[in-house]
């Protein structure tokens, strides 16, 4: 029964497959050097009309972050890297926080900027893509003292110095509406202080201020220096998945006890967050490549990250409020382009978005081909043909010097041997051997006849 099934396989590829793939590659280049007059002008004319429709991606692009070791600014430094490995630069511009960012963006300081999922946008949002959100960004709350037992904000702050840093930033653009829905005036109670988030981190430090809160993902060297602060607690918000009902654009997380730290155990227990998400924005004028080389670079800080909450939930588009740009709907759909990882990236991105029109082309083009007499047996019927003009033009010697027109010339011998030689040479594809034979036989009949000839004209003197 094996016997049977393999002798039903279809036969292997043939032995000479390696020649004749150099076959065809000489075709082609003979097509090229023999038509280049042709083929050069059709070259440029697709290079300016590909720089035309797509040019080529810029060397720098700039990105706004947000304050000094916040989790946009390490994680804009991650990119950076990501970005040289491609021969971009790519620049990170500090801001003061969300509203910043957006600002700069509509304002075309900017080619992309970190956002706040959920945030409020402003009137100007048609500008606006999305690339998708990249990680989970908790509301931290740490605070000095005894474990607190207030269920709610409310009873929390009261009594209590906090800072909720400045106005702008990342932490008051995701608290206010939190705290406004508690009837809490950010602006105005007494008891919240607003210091940006280094003055904030030190104050706290310092016992200046008995709490803080911070907008940072886990990534965020901000949090990762809040943590060890000693005596330092972390508020466990048990009110979680209701502000995750209430507010749209949060969700309940719980972070385990021992993320920070194994031994002793950092924190003790497990704590209950709410969280918004850290989106990537950008407009139509960004570069497709480049916002392909973003997608790349957060599904590799999503690779090598820590997963404290989920792992492999970004890049995801979950603001729906801004449309995602069309790179990241494809990316989000198929993953990486066919050629990611073996060709240039802005090649990737290309191929990416016109492999369906490129089969369509195919589609249409292909059967045309059917008609058109193949590149690579015309240049060598072309260089057969000049032989046989050469080759005829001795035979009508010969014949013109049998009718007595004129006499035979001896140096007729040394030029058909020279044609031989050069027929010997030429290079003949498999479909124009007979063709070359041929040739071959002609000149050798044409060569006796030649010779004939000039034996009789030696007899005849």
């Amino acid at each position: 029964m094996s016997r049977l099934k393999k002798r039903k396989l279809p036969p292997k590829a043939p032995s000479n497959f390696r020649m004749v793939l150099a076959e065809e590659l000489l075709a082609l280049w003979s097509f090229i050097t023999s038509n280049w007059i042709y083929v050069l002008p059709g070259i440029l004319i697709l290079v300016v009309v590909v720089y035309l429709v797509r040019p080529v991606p810029p060397k720098t692009v700039t990105i706004a972050t947000g304050q000094a070791h916040s989790s946009a600014d390490v994680v804009g430094h991650h990119y950076r890297e990501f970005f040289r490995q491609y021969g971009v630069n790519l620049e990170l511009v500090k801001t003061r926080g969300n509203e910043e960012n957006l600002l700069l963006l509509e304002q075309g300081k900017v080619d992309a900027v970190f956002s706040q999922g959920g945030m409020p946008l402003g009137e100007k949002t048609d500008h606006l893509l999305s690339l998708g959100a990249i990680s989970n960004l908790p509301l931290w709350l740490f605070y000095h003292g005894a474990e607190a037992r207030e269920v709610d904000l409310n009873s929390f702050l009261t009594g209590r110095r906090t800072s909720v840093n400045i106005k702008g930033s990342s932490t008051q653009a995701l608290l206010r509406p939190i705290l406004a829905d508690q009837g809490i005036d950010i602006s105005a109670s007494p008891g919240l202080v607003h210091l940006n988030t280094a003055e904030s981190i030190q104050a706290f430090k310092d016992h200046k201020i008995d709490a803080l809160f911070l907008a940072g993902s886990m990534d965020s060297q901000n949090l990762r220096d809040l943590v060890l602060v000693p005596g330092a607690r972390i508020y466990s918000f048990k009110l979680a998945d209701a502000y995750a009902r209430q507010f749209p654009y949060l969700s309940a997380l719980t972070l385990p006890a021992g993320s920070f730290r194994i031994h002793p155990p950092l924190p003790a227990n497990d704590v209950r967050l709410i969280a918004s998400t850290l989106d990537l924005l950008t407009t139509d004028g960004l570069h497709p490549a480049l916002q392909l080389l973003f997608m790349e670079a957060t599904a590799d800080f999503e690779a090598h990250r820590i997963a404290y909450f989920s792992r492999g939930r970004f890049p995801a588009y979950i603001d729906t409020r801004i449309p995602e740009s069309d790179v990241a709907r494809r990316y989000f759909k198929s993953g990486s382009p066919l050629l990611w990882g073996h060709a240039p990236y802005w090649v990737a991105s290309l191929f990416d978005e016109a492999w369906f029109y490129l089969l369509a082309i195919g589609a249409i083009v292909i059967p045309l081909v059917s008609f058109v007499p193949s590149y690579r047996r015309t240049h060598a019927s072309l260089s057969i043909e000049s032989c046989y003009d050469d080759l005829r033009r001795i035979e009508v010697a010969i014949s013109r010097s049998q009718k007595g027109d004129i006499p035979l010339d001896p140096l007729l011998l040394e030029e058909i041997s020279r044609l031989k030689d050069r027929a010997r040479e030429l290079w003949v594809p498999t479909g124009n051997r007979t063709a070359y034979y041929d040739l071959l036989a002609a000149i050798h009949i044409v060569r006796e006849d030649l010779l004939a000839s000039l034996n009789r004209a030696a007899g005849a003197h």
